[in-house]
């Protein structure tokens, strides 16, 4: 996640295409509130250079901007199902495992890093094995004996 600091940084960039005005306090705080919460400060950076390699406008790069060119620079770097199924013929990963494997490629790891992930971590889906309950009956009324505790018959009136 981008720091205040951080996203005044991505913000000062924008604004050395545009004269270099100064950054409020506002523009700062409402710009850093608009990027998503899961941008690098790199993949930010990248943002603005590729918007300004492509806008031949004079348009001003936005957050809305920045968060779609980021959006779908992960996307392309993301790989196909058809070579994440390749990657796990290879790696000889079937059913439970593959599935966790294609997962965390999908959410952006690498191959070794899924590939680690896969063969350690459980099936999210999969619930544990039910435990017995204990079915006795004797330490239900062992407590009765306990100093403080009357008798049945001393609570009747000795009936």
């Amino acid at each position: 996640m981008l720091t205040l600091k951080e996203s005044t940084l991505v913000l000062a960039k924008i604004r050395v295409h545009h004269g270099n005005a100064a950054i409020t306090d506002l523009e700062a705080r409402t710009f850093h509130e608009e990027l998503r919460a899961d941008m690098t400060l790199g993949e930010a950076l990248e943002a603005v250079k590729r918007f300004y390699a492509d806008n031949d406008s004079g348009r001003w790069c936005g957050s809305g901007d920045v968060n779609a060119i980021v959006r779908r620079m992960r996307n392309e770097s993301k790989p196909s199902e058809a070579q994440i199924g390749r990657e796990c013929e290879r790696l000889g990963l079937v059913e439970d495992q593959a599935w966790l494997y294609r997962r965390q490629r999908m959410l952006g790891n690498g191959p070794d890093q899924a590939q680690q992930q896969a063969l350690t971590m459980r099936n999210p889906f999969e619930l544990p094995a039910a435990q017995p309950k204990s079915r006795s009956t004797a330490s239900r009324f062992a407590g009765a004996s306990r100093p403080g505790m009357a008798s049945l018959g001393s609570m009747l009136g000795g009936a």
